[in-house]
């Protein structure tokens, strides 16, 4: 654990000393800012409980823009500088390396989601908020966006350029996005439809952040995103070790 520590310590200062990372963070704290004036604008005009649901839901849908930016950089970024064979034939192994990247990662996403705990403490302070509802929301939307960044980190992992992973990744989560509105348009009057319905509603990763919303916490959504990360981060493991061996 002490060298994944370091490692961790190693990419946060890579991530810190970048500009892109202030510019991605002013970039959030106007576009929440605007969402969360926005709905406690809706509130007061409908005479409305003050509720972070469409917050949330918005804060999930940007993050498929944000995960390219973030993860683009992690080994392809390291391809490029050619440092990625001096971390190889350090004593350190590929699991290692991966985990800590995607550490670093989430502890850059707890970054970004931090200005919004303002939000919170004045919404609690001027009005009344659903706490297990606002906690819940906030867990389902770090667990898809964890997901979103696995997936980053994979084409990452496997691409030589950063511009190249970027594109790739957000193809990726645009995809995945797209599920919410393709599923409904997909007809069910037929076996073959009923079953390709059913993929892309399994696949469809906001469908599940609904519950979380809700104040729900159900195991299905946890196993779902769970084995999503796990997933990608063996198949980003297994590209590791791939470019050992060549």
């Amino acid at each position: 654990m002490r060298t994944v520590a370091a490692l961790v310590r190693r990419e946060l200062g890579v991530y810190f000393v970048n500009p892109m990372a202030y510019i991605i963070l002013t970039g959030l704290m106007l576009i929440f800012g605007w969402m969360f004036f926005q709905e406690t604008k809706t509130a007061a005009d409908w005479s409305r409980p003050f509720t972070f649901y469409s917050m949330l839901t918005g804060i999930a849908g940007i993050m498929v823009f944000v995960a390219p930016l973030v993860t683009m950089r992690l080994v392809a970024e390291e391809k490029n500088r050619g440092t990625i064979e001096t971390l190889m034939t350090a004593p350190v192994t590929e699991f290692q390396v991966v985990l800590a990247k995607y550490a670093a990662s989430l502890v850059f996403l707890l970054y970004l989601l931090l200005p919004t705990a303002a939000h919170v403490i004045l919404a609690g302070k001027y009005g009344t908020i659903d706490v297990t509802e606002t906690l819940t929301g906030y867990l389902g939307v770090f667990l898809i966006t964890a997901s979103l960044f696995s997936i980053g980190l994979f084409v990452s992992s496997v691409c030589g350029s950063q511009v190249t992973a970027g594109v790739i990744t957000f193809v990726i989560t645009f995809m995945l996005l797209l599920t919410t509105v393709a599923a409904p348009m997909i007809s069910d009057t037929n076996w073959w439809g009923k079953q390709a319905r059913a993929v892309v509603e399994a696949l469809d990763p906001f469908r599940y952040l609904q519950d979380f919303l809700r104040g729900i916490i159900d195991t299905r959504p946890i196993v779902y995103f769970l084995s999503l990360i796990v997933f990608f981060l063996f198949l980003s493991v297994r590209a590791l070790e791939a470019r050992r061996w060549r």
